[in-house]
């Protein structure tokens, strides 16, 4: 059980003073003024504790009284000059006649009776109150999160918080026929929570989270609820004015943000029209340009096409230059040709005399070689013996002689070329050479004969393909007697090869 002395210091500490709570509940004084203009009866306040209430009553001319348990209190009130007096509520409105008042009015006491005593309590509430009046009740929050979970159990004497529509459903139950909800003393609170202009980006989502925030965290401490006896009551009217949804303020530093976000957006959109005017025409000069480089690259292809016509004219007409000169030069050649033929007549018929026989002994010698080549490889095999070696080239010219019988000049020629390879085969082999030499020692006719009819030096030069004997000089010759000349070199080169 707690003192009636530790119960008043309570209420001085955390309450707060008489002045805040006459502030908090001058809210209602609209409904009550108006009430008692058509009632004409009096307030009954239930619990009246330090009798703010009825000294805000009294203030206004509105005849109340007070009850209450704990002495302090009453006696507190009777000092004021007010009607207080000590009793059970119960008791005493058990004890009223029906209709007796125009408002009974009860002031963070509900939660102090528990349920029970609750539904009593608004069943004898609802038979004393006039039928044009109405009861007041108000009680602690606890949908304010902080008020439900934690301030409720600052008084030890509360029983258990009541929800809002609990409380109203629980009037209804009892008689009453129109219930207002009325969410008080919200203003009170230090509340910081703002919301962010609109206009802001992600503010939707930001003030939904704020708006919830407050919806649970800052809801009224307290709430009341008017119920009245009959639903054509017309002070219904006068409770539903009572009633703010008291929504969060906008920021005023963020909407001055805002403000001069949105000057600078707008800054920025002129200076964004600007800039695209500048590119607009940015464009029109690349357009422009691009056309004009087209053009220039139209009459660049048409330039390259006229210098390629040109490139190919000029390479015929060098052609057809080339082709001049060569015409010219053998013109040229051929008069020159004709003059020496003019000049001199002897040299022309001589070049055309050796240009026979070179060819004659170009044919001659082509036989010829081909003929020593086969005999060579038939004399390599004889030449394996000593004897034979020694008796090869006397059997061999001996054949030649006779084979080429009816034709000297031809068998002459033969046997040259016969023993130029017979000499150049014995000249590449010191050990043959050496008994040749000691054979010819002993027979100097022949080696007279060997040395003036080929000679040593010019069979090792032949077979060796030693170039021909320099000419001293061509310039005599006719163009056709040069290039003569020039084919029997080579052919002799080849063969020698």
């Amino acid at each position: 059980m707690v003192s009636d002395d530790f119960y008043r210091a309570l209420e001085d500490r955390f309450r707060g003073s008489r002045e805040l709570i006459k502030s908090r509940q001058s809210v209602y004084l609209p409904l009550v003024e108006a009430l008692a203009n058509r009632v004409q009866k009096k307030v009954l306040d239930v619990g009246c504790g330090r009798a703010e209430w009825l000294e805000l009553l009294g203030e206004r001319g509105v005849p109340a009284e007070g009850l209450d348990l704990n002495e302090d209190f009453v006696a507190e009130g009777k000092r004021a000059g007010l009607a207080v007096f000590s009793a059970d509520a119960m008791q005493y409105l058990a004890q009223q006649p029906d209709q007796s008042y125009g408002l009974i009015s009860a002031f963070h006491v509900v939660e102090h009776l528990g349920f029970e005593n609750l539904l009593l309590f608004l069943r004898e509430a609802y038979r004393v109150v006039d039928d044009g009046g109405a009861i007041l009740l108000e009680t602690p929050n606890p949908a304010n999160l902080v008020v439900g979970a934690c301030n409720f159990y600052l008084d030890p004497t509360h029983e258990r918080p009541i929800p809002s529509i609990l409380l109203s459903f629980a009037a209804e139950f009892s008689g009453f026929k129109r219930v207002v909800i009325v969410p008080v003393n919200r203003g009170f609170l230090q509340n910081n929570l703002e919301l962010m202009p609109t206009e802001l980006s992600g503010a939707s989502v930001i003030n939904k989270v704020v708006s919830s925030l407050d919806q649970n965290f800052m809801q009224a401490p307290d709430y009341a609820i008017i119920a009245f006896k009959k639903a054509g009551n017309e002070l219904v009217e006068v409770a539903d004015s009572l009633v703010s949804d008291s929504p969060l303020p906008v920021s005023a530093k963020e909407t001055e943000d805002v403000n001069a976000l949105l000057e600078r957006v707008i800054e920025a959109e002129a200076e964004r029209a600007a800039l695209r005017a500048e590119a607009a025409s940015a464009h029109a000069q690349l357009h422009d340009a691009v056309a004009r480089t087209d053009d220039t690259q139209l009459r660049l292809s048409e330039a390259q096409g006229q210098l390629s016509e040109a490139q190919g004219q000029l390479s015929e007409a060098v052609g057809r230059l080339q082709f001049l000169q060569a015409r010219l030069a053998d013109a040229r050649e051929r008069a020159d040709a004709a003059e020496v033929r003019a000049n001199n007549s002897a040299q022309l018929q001589r070049a055309q005399e050796l240009e026979a026989q070179l060819h004659a002994t170009q044919a001659r010698a082509a036989a010829a070689e081909d003929l020593a080549h086969r005999s060579q490889q038939h004399v390599i095999a004889l030449l394996s013996s000593s004897s034979w070696r020694l008796s090869a080239p006397v059997r061999t010219v001996g054949t030649l002689m006779r084979k080429f019988r009816g034709s000297p000049r031809a068998v002459n020629g033969t046997v040259k070329l016969v023993m130029l390879h017979a000499v150049a085969y014995v000249q590449c082999r010191p050990v043959l050479k050496q008994r040749v030499a000691n054979l010819l020692a002993k027979f100097p006719r022949a080696r007279a004969f060997v040395a003036r009819y080929v000679g040593f030096a010019t069979a090792q030069n032949v077979v060796a393909g030693a170039p021909l004997a320099p000419v001293e000089s061509t310039e005599g010759l006719t163009t056709r007697g040069r290039a003569i000349y020039a084919d029997l070199a080579e052919a002799k080169s080849a063969n020698t090869k």
